[in-house]
């Protein structure tokens, strides 16, 4: 006798289990992020040609310790220098690999008689700066300065810019720019040094072409254009509006993608600054320096307190 129930297909799939057995999961498609952050890391110690050369690159970290040490940073007076020019091209190339490069690099143009662009470079020692002055791309001028942020910055940053804000013309696509020039002057007017920073977040605003130009216009051009590499890539920008920057950070991604637009009313932005905390590290990484260069070069042993 036939079973009266007729043999079908089974339609339910059967997959394997176990590793291997199960696809990969999808990635999450997310902008581009940086995936690293910088941190200190002490400079290999380069070889040497002759021990007067390593002597003399020596005694400079040697006085610059000394002086930072000595620096009282809540007073008013200017932090230590030391000019570079009168150093032999051996000696400087080691002072060179010894600074390194920090995470800020600052460039002003600033049209003067006998300079017209100013480079500044921090060094892997937060706080302590590389400062050259060059005329028609020539260097005329080379020194080491301390400070929070060397001075010729925010007074280049004052001298190329003007209190209030340009004139604009109407735009019938304009949508916020009007609130925003408005919100802004008056955050200028009010300000005053001491005062905490107003920031202004383009980003969270839905912005037009039209905006875009009235605020441009309004703000204008500045003479300091700073790059700070600590995450991702942050842009400071002056403008020809005494107090007001434009700070953007941008992604690392090959795009270069803006993920944040502001404006902040300032006298100088925080993300330029170097902290009290960080000069103080500085001072004890120099020390540490000068011990280390001396046991690796072999120098005549040095008391540092």
């Amino acid at each position: 006798m036939l079973n009266k129930f007729t043999s079908r297909p089974i339609n339910i799939p059967i997959k394997s289990i176990g590793p291997g057995s199960q696809p990969d999961e999808e990635k999450a498609m997310t902008i581009g992020v940086p995936d690293t952050v910088e941190t200190y890391v002490r400079p290999r110690a380069p070889e040497i040609s002759d021990n007067e050369t390593a002597t003399r690159c020596r005694q400079l970290f040697i006085e610059l310790y000394q002086e930072m040490k000595n620096w009282n940073q809540n007073s008013n007076a200017a932090g230590p220098s030391f000019a570079l020019n009168h150093l032999d091209p051996a000696t400087l190339n080691l002072v060179n690999q010894m600074l390194g490069e920090g995470e800020v690099s600052i460039i002003i143009k600033l049209p003067q008689d006998n300079f017209d662009e100013i480079r500044i470079q921090e060094s892997i020692f937060v706080g302590v700066w590389r400062v050259c002055y060059y005329k028609d791309g020539k260097p005329i001028s080379d020194q080491i300065e301390v400070s929070a942020i060397p001075a010729c910055v925010p007074e280049a940053a004052y001298l190329t810019s003007k209190e209030g804000l340009n004139p604009t013309k109407e735009d019938p696509e304009a949508m916020n720019s009007p609130a925003i020039l408005a919100e802004l002057n008056a955050a200028l007017k009010s300000w005053e040094p001491g005062a905490p920073a107003k920031t202004f977040n383009l980003s969270h605003l839905p912005m037009t072409p039209a905006d875009n130009q009235i605020i441009d216009t309004a703000l204008g051009m500045g003479a300091v254009h700073m790059m700070s590499r600590g995450f991702g890539n942050c842009h400071i920008l002056s403008t020809d509006v005494r107090h007001a920057w434009r700070i953007q950070y941008f992604n690392n991604a090959p795009t270069r993608l803006m993920i944040l637009n502001t404006i902040v009313v300032c006298g100088l932005p925080e993300e330029a600054l170097a902290s009290a905390e960080d000069l103080q590290d500085s001072v004890l990484r120099i020390k540490e320096l000068v011990e280390w260069v001396t046991s690796s070069w072999e120098l005549s042993p040095v008391e540092l307190s």
